[in-house]
């Protein structure tokens, strides 16, 4: 029998060990480390509050930390184009709105949603249009008229192109024939403070950041983007009472909030991470939360989600690319147009 080298022993050992170490590795229940959470806007903005206060609740559920971090920049596509290039290992969680169902049109990012899993949409909202409360702008009308007047030299403050705000101003452009001129911020936080320090003169701001501002008295409340009121607004005018012509549009309009992990991420980490938003969603704190500041709910994942994602990003990438609002044609990436109802 010949002898064995020492040598080949050791190596045959560090394999061994290694393999291992790699069966433990796998084994590791989820979480087993912190969790990071990039929030695509800045803070006090709508995005943000929600997802504090969802991550908050789903942390108990899931039984590990997230810590959470406000990464803003393009219309939310620097965090988006951050939490891409991570593992897909469910350690890493995309905090935005339905922004990146744009980018491509909008010549931001070649990313969307169909890069991600959804974990959680949350919540829907309205944009609502919006003044100081010492503006001379006291209804819409009067907003329109001037808008009229002076064209091009009203200041909308905006989120980006492809935010909320700058997708309200494309589509009153294209009902009312009115351009303003637009000032970019990160965020709805932000916005709110230019427009209280006379910064702007008009903005839409998301209606969970505007409620409390309208309560308080700080800012009026010119219009909401829907098609009805607002229970969290009961005295602000839906669009469409001021002008019918917003009705089919407002069908598609509002965006939604909602948690994704990088696609490719295992099914049983989106499994755990879905149960986890899912009670959070659940819990009657959250839920009063949402409704008192004029969301609607959604808690919808997988499959549903992704068709919700699908049938807003053909309504709104359309609405934009005829308004004039977006470089590219939606036809590029295979965005199909709505059909009409």
């Amino acid at each position: 029998m010949l002898p064995i080298k020492k040598t080949s022993c050791l190596t045959l050992a560090l394999v061994v060990a290694g393999m291992l170490l790699t069966a433990c590795e796998r084994e590791k229940p989820y979480p087993s480390q912190t969790i990071n959470g990039l929030i695509a806007w800045g803070a006090g903005g709508g995005t943000d509050t929600v997802s504090r206060k969802l991550t908050l609740l789903a942390e108990k559920a899931l039984g590990g930390p997230i810590a959470l971090s406000n990464k803003t920049g393009g219309t939310g596509s620097v965090a988006t184009q951050a939490v891409f290039e991570q593992k897909a290992d469910g350690y890493t969680l995309l905090f935005n709105a339905e922004n990146p169902q744009l980018y491509q049109t909008l010549g931001l990012s070649k990313l969307s949603y169909d890069d991600f899993e959804p974990i959680l949409l949350s919540v829907q909202g309205a944009t609502v249009i919006v003044v100081a409360n010492d503006s001379p702008y006291q209804s819409y009308a009067d907003l329109i008229a001037a808008a009229k007047v002076n064209p091009g030299k009203i200041s909308i403050g905006i989120s980006g192109i492809g935010g909320q705000p700058y997708v309200t101003a494309a589509i009153v452009k294209k009902v009312e024939g009115v351009s303003f001129n637009q000032v970019a911020f990160d965020g709805d936080g932000p916005l709110a403070s230019a427009l209280l320090g006379k910064q702007l003169g008009v903005s839409g701001l998301a209606v969970g950041a505007a409620v409390p501002h309208i309560k308080k008295g700080d800012l009026r409340a010119l219009a909401i983007m829907t098609n009805s009121p607002n229970p969290a607004l009961p005295d602000v005018p839906p669009i469409t009472a001021l002008n019918p012509a917003y009705v089919p549009i407002m069908k598609a309009s509002g965006f939604f909030y909602g948690v994704w992990v990088k696609k490719g991420t295992p099914q049983p980490i989106i499994d755990k991470l879905t149960g986890a938003f899912k009670t959070a969603f659940a819990d009657p704190n959250f839920q009063e939360y949402a409704t008192s500041n004029g969301f609607t709910l959604m808690g919808i994942s997988g499959k549903e989600a992704k068709d919700f994602a699908k049938a807003w990003q053909s309504q709104m990438a359309w609405l934009i690319f005829e308004s004039g609002g977006a470089k590219e044609s939606p036809d590029q990436f295979g965005i199909p147009k709505p059909t009409a109802n």
